[in-house]
């Protein structure tokens, strides 16, 4: 008896055994990134906070890409300051420091995405909010008769995604540019809306890598709609990806993109964390110890691993 969908996913092995990651996008790709620190991958992820639409993610690229300074007109005033580029929580007392972690935030993304081996742009939703004509990336809590919200079409969509892929190779040629679709569904907006938006998304993503050479898309949407079609799969808001289901999206991933030399290290590094992770019964020095020799062994093994 067959219970559930199962697909094939081209694979597309990465050069590198042990790629760097450069992430953007929504809450799906912090929680990748974590992932992938806990793994010791070298990665660097929403250096502005989480962004859901591909405008906005297009606009830090671009920001990025020509280290575009940050300057007092980037930042508005309420009780703090802000910028409608970056994410709510980034919330500053004087425009000084705004401008100087900014900056300083920008100088890092930059440096890391000029060598970043991949660069994964994980796309929300193209449901934006817009305030004086232009996309803004988060409402900052003000109130909503600031704002319209609008469905980008699909033009908009493909030419916003097309700038992204632009951007990225005039500071990086050769990264492997991997787009993916968050699972997770914007059920605020309502169902069906939630579902067009994401519909957009797809199609226009794949109107325009089909025939683009180290651009590649993973399916992280179907396989928690399609493949994991159950609601045990998802937390308690319905929406989000379970533990369970962020393992399995996870193991599809490595299947995909990692050669068996990358699959080898990724479990090595697993039993060490198992091990680090353990809590001794009795002798907290001793598991220090061995924690220490183990770390040790490892980095013998594979020097280029990022233990933290």
């Amino acid at each position: 008896m067959k219970l559930k969908i199962d697909f094939e996913i081209p694979k597309k092995v990465l050069a590198s055994n042990w790629p760097s990651f450069f992430l953007i996008g929504s809450c799906f790709a912090e929680s990748q990134a974590e992932r992938m620190g806990k793994m010791m991958l070298d990665n660097y992820s929403n250096p502005f906070g989480i962004l859901y639409n591909p405008i906005s993610i297009e606009k830090i690229i671009r920001r990025i890409s020509n280290n575009q300074k940050y300057s007092t007109t980037n930042f508005d005033y309420r009780k703090d300051y802000f910028s409608f580029e970056h994410h709510g929580n980034f919330k500053y007392k004087t425009v000084e420091n705004a401008i100087t972690d900014s900056n300083k935030k920008l100088d890092d993304a930059h440096t890391f995405l000029k060598n970043a081996n991949v660069v994964v742009l994980t796309l929300g939703t193209s449901l934006v909010y817009i305030q004086d004509n232009e996309v803004v990336a988060n409402c900052h809590k003000l109130p909503n008769n600031e704002f319209e919200q609008r469905q980008l079409s699909f033009d908009e969509v493909k030419t916003s995604i097309e700038n992204i892929i632009q951007n990225i190779r005039i500071i990086n040629a050769h990264a492997h540019i991997l787009f993916t679709v968050s699972p997770i569904r914007h059920l605020r907006s309502g169902i069906k809306e939630s579902s067009r938006t994401k519909a957009v998304l797809l199609a226009a993503i794949h109107q325009v890598i089909e025939t683009l050479d180290n651009v590649s898309y993973f399916p992280s949407f179907e396989i928690f709609i399609d493949e994991l079609r159950d609601y045990r799969f998802a937390k308690e808001d319905l929406t989000h990806p379970s533990l369970q289901a962020e393992n399995y999206i996870w193991e599809r991933f490595c299947e995909t993109y990692f050669s068996s030399e990358t699959i080898k290290i990724l479990k090595d590094a697993n039993k060490y964390n198992q091990f680090a992770s353990h809590r001794p019964i009795h002798s907290n020095e001793l598991h220090n110890l061995q924690v220490a020799e183990k770390k040790s062994a490892l980095l013998n093994k594979h020097p280029f691993l990022n233990i933290k």
